[in-house]
């Protein structure tokens, strides 16, 4: 199961995301329409993870990073539409 999970955090935004990608999240993936889809600054993909499952490790990480976690909302990634968006600069 693929889930998806936006969040917003106080501080240590680069901090934060280099750890997570260290547990197989990713900020863009693959699209049919576009080559690939970008997500925007505060969402995560992973493609096996619950989102109960990404939620703890997201504020495991937050934990970690001793950074707070303000909103965080994770989901079963399936039937959705995009904009395939441009890579962050």
């Amino acid at each position: 199961m693929a889930s998806i999970v936006s969040y917003d955090i106080s501080s240590k935004h680069v901090e934060f995301k280099k750890e997570m990608f260290v547990l197989g999240y990713k900020d863009q993936i693959e699209g049919n329409t576009c080559k690939i889809i970008y997500f925007p600054n505060t969402t995560l993909y992973h493609p096996t993870k619950t989102p109960e499952i990404v939620r703890i490790e997201v504020q495991n990480v937050c934990k970690k990073l001793n950074t707070e976690l303000e909103r965080c909302v994770a989901s079963i990634w399936e039937d959705w539409s995009a904009i395939c968006g441009e890579p962050f600069k």
